[in-house]
């Protein structure tokens, strides 16, 4: 060795021990002096803060919202919100898991390659510590020395900063002062946090890529599993895709992925966790991945049938100002609070309403269905106001032939501009009357077609006279109260709207929970682009469903009379829980005696007869009775002779269960009618049928009917009667239609009746 080489060696061994000591000095000065400067001021204050974060649910760091329905299945995760255009709010893929709940392989995994000597130390390893101190006091970049503890630190402050990019940065930098900082907080969480909790914590909020923080998130992303689940070669996948998500990326970069997972089973070995046969054994298995498992929002592959369900349930979240003041913070709480949302939806009943929706009206069938209907149907539980399905015969999305408007609902709901619901309404004047006292055998003899004058709305003030005219067409009929409903006579309701007075009959359907679809109030006058929507008491053909209102409002209003009375706001949201188990407030059903009991059993005898007797929906027109008490209504709007219907509707319910369905033309539902083969739909049995007008027995009647057979019913309960002493009664049951002024035939007059099981 030359002198010169020889001097130039001793001065560099001379150099690295000054410099080592100055590391070593410069450590201990950080760990011992008091935080006196601004920036230790910012290193004591970000601890404070940190030692106040736990690794459990209970964090207060961004993690994904869960869905579920009503038997605890899961629908789908939400992690970013789209409130539309440019205003989507981004969360993140995290759901923390405890200790137990990672499979011990993976925790082997990831302290074999990331902190092998983490079970000895505590947050400070003093060898790769000094080496970092080292690089930074020659100007060379920090790296290396990180523990698990101080790694858990790190991503904690990431996760915390959120979109704040220069507070990302600040923790990731590659600087003294961040690592000094990055180790107080590292040895106060050693102080306040055990092993097991601080690695748990670890693999929570480490970043996996693919968007998947933590490593349930990650397990379910690469390989459709739980952390729980991990099996020795998934885990080396993943405890070695850490330290470089990007280069590491087993779908991107298979090849690599397999490569660093074999040093992860090295070091395993090396490490005693395994022995040299199962290392050899795990670095001879493919990667095994099974991607695209899990994704966020109501197109998820896990949502299945509840996607509509799932849309309304995030605009029901996005309008409860209880969730936040604005939109915005309410969105951000649902992609980053951790909410578990537990529906009222039952599979049962969704499968079967959107088996009979596409069924008998299949979108983009052109031999069943050419003019390319919508059918939807909406299912509620009487006495509770629980959703238990929405269904649409639309596939869930924004690509071609799908959609994203829920055309059960409210518009703010996510729904369209509503339905016309034809005679179907004629529900609410029929209410009036029986409030009023009218009996069921009440009897008129009306026209086929007549002009009516006479009609007031709410201030009194007359309104327009109302023309009308019987789908039945031209001739005399003499009808009773049963029998003008069962059959649904147009002229004999007109007559009895304005006998028991037309604002009456608006306000018993405001009593049932009715509202424009636009959510504003019947009796509202609005001043829109397209211009003046005037009250609802101004239109006597009001009893014929001409307001434009949603089917969920209309499936609430049947489901009072199932209820004998009660009627509840629709709800779709049971409970919610937030990270702790702590309960957060859910909109209520509101439950509340509408009508008599006495009345709403009245409305149930008499449309329990739709199905019998040639009534509207009685066979073969109509889909005919289910195999239990059940009572309904047809609905059929602006049916003009040869030129077809733009909606068609039904609403039946069981003492347990009730629904409303509409079918109409969504391109165009004002003007597009469904006749001939525009009105063609498939029957629940087999065929094709394309009647000259469609009708609410037809399409809508037969949704009903399929719905029904196969939906969770419960046990046959049948409909409350009548009390015989009830002047309902008075002139008889309305079956036996009597000619006015000839007194009475049958039916249990002056207050007889028939008594329980009858029809």
């Amino acid at each position: 060795m030359q002198l010169a080489d020889l001097t130039s060696s001793k001065t560099s061994a001379v150099g690295r021990l000054i410099t080592l000591a100055a590391a070593g000095g410069l450590l201990a000065a950080a760990m011992v002096v008091p935080v006196v400067a601004a920036t230790g001021i910012l290193v004591r204050n970000e601890a404070d803060k940190f030692t106040s974060i736990s690794f459990d649910a209970t964090s207060g760091l961004p993690q994904r919202s869960a869905i579920y329905d009503r038997n605890g299945r899961l629908i789908t995760y939400v992690y970013g919100v789209d409130l539309g255009p440019g205003m989507t709010y981004a969360g993140i893929d995290r759901q923390p898991v405890g200790y137990n709940q990672i499979s011990p392989q993976m925790q082997q995994a990831i302290v074999a390659i990331e902190d092998s000597r983490y079970w000895q130390h505590g947050a400070i390893d003093l060898k790769g510590t000094i080496r970092a101190l080292v690089n930074d006091l020659r100007h060379q970049p920090i790296q290396g020395g990180s523990t698990i503890a101080q790694q858990y630190v790190k991503d904690v402050l990431i996760l915390q900063a959120g979109s704040n990019q220069a507070a990302i940065a600040a923790a990731q930098a590659r600087t003294l002062y961040r690592k000094l900082n990055e180790l107080r907080m590292a040895v106060a969480l050693e102080h306040q946090m055990s092993k097991q909790q601080i690695l748990a914590g670890y693999l929570n909020d480490a970043y996996f890529g693919n968007g998947a923080w933590g490593i349930e998130a990650a397990a379910e992303t690469y390989f459709g599993t739980t952390a729980a689940s991990l099996d020795l070669t998934q885990a080396a996948t993943l405890a070695g895709v850490v330290e470089n998500p990007s280069e590491y990326d087993p779908i991107a970069n298979p090849a690599v992925s397999v490569e660093r997972r074999n040093t992860v089973l090295a070091r395993m070995e090396q490490t005693h966790w395994i022995g040299p046969r199962v290392a050899a054994k795990a670095e001879s298995e493919p990667l095994g991945l099974s991607p695209g498992a899990v994704q966020s929002g109501c197109g998820a592959p896990t949502v299945g049938d509840y996607a509509f369900d799932c849309d309304f349930v995030m605009h029901t979240l996005l309008l409860d100002k209880t969730l936040g003041k604005t939109t915005q913070a309410r969105a951000r709480l649902l992609a980053t609070g951790g909410l578990h949302v537990y529906t009222t939806f039952d599979p049962r009943d969704q499968r079967a309403a959107t088996r009979a929706v596409n069924w008998v009206m299949p979108a983009h069938d052109n031999n069943v269905n050419p003019a390319h209907n919508a059918d939807t149907e909406v299912l509620v539980q009487p006495g509770t106001g629980r959703i238990r399905a929405i269904a649409e015969d639309r596939p869930y999305g924004t690509g071609r032939g799908q959609t994203e408007v829920d055309y059960a609902v409210n518009t703010a709901d996510g729904g369209s501009s509503g339905v016309q619901t034809g005679s179907s309404s004629k529900l609410f004047t029929l209410v009036t009357a029986l409030e009023q006292g009218v009996p069921f055998g009440y009897t008129q003899t009306v026209p086929g077609s007549t002009t009516i004058n006479g009609y007031a709305n709410c201030a009194g003030d007359p309104v327009s006279p109302f023309n009308v005219t019987n789908s039945e067409g031209p001739g005399t009929t003499t009808d009773s109260l049963y029998t003008g409903t069962t059959h649904s006579i147009n002229v004999f309701f007109a007559e009895l709207e304005k006998k028991v007075g037309l604002c009456n009959v608006v306000r018993t359907a405001m009593t049932l929970g009715l509202t424009r679809a636009d959510g504003s109030s019947l009796l509202s006058t609005e001043h829109t682009r397209a211009g003046t929507v005037y009250p609802a008491d101004d239109f006597p053909a009001f009893t014929l469903g001409v307001i434009n209102v949603s089917p969920m409002s209309m499936a609430a209003a049947y489901a009072t009379m199932a209820a004998r009375g009660v009627y509840c706001s629709p709800v779709a949201i049971s409970r919610i829980t937030a990270p702790g188990n702590r309960s957060i407030a859910v909109p209520s059903a509101r439950c509340h005696r509408a009508i008599s009991a006495e009345v709403a059993d009245a409305v149930s005898y008499i449309l329990s007869g739709v199905f019998t007797n040639g009534a509207t929906a009685a066979q073969p027109q109509g889909p005919g009775p289910i195999d239990r008490p059940a009572a309904g209504k047809t609905g059929t709007s602006n049916v003009t002779s040869g030129n077809g219907t733009p909606y068609a509707a039904f609403g039946g319910y069981t003492p347990t269960l009730a629904s409303y369905t509409s079918v109409f033309n969504p391109a165009s539902p004002t003007t597009d009618t469904m006749a001939g083969t525009t009105a063609c739909y498939r029957l629940e049995f087999g065929g094709v049928s394309c009647p000259s007008e469609m009708f609410g027995a037809m399409a809508p009647g037969s949704t009903w009917h399929m719905t029904f057979d196969h939906a969770s019913l419960g046990p046959a309960l049948g409909f409350m009667p009548v009390p015989g002493g009830s002047e309902l009664w008075s002139q008889g049951d309305g079956q036996t239609v009597v000619q006015p002024g000839k007194g009475h035939k049958g039916g249990g007059g002056n207050g007889g009746g028939p008594g329980p099981g009858h029809p």
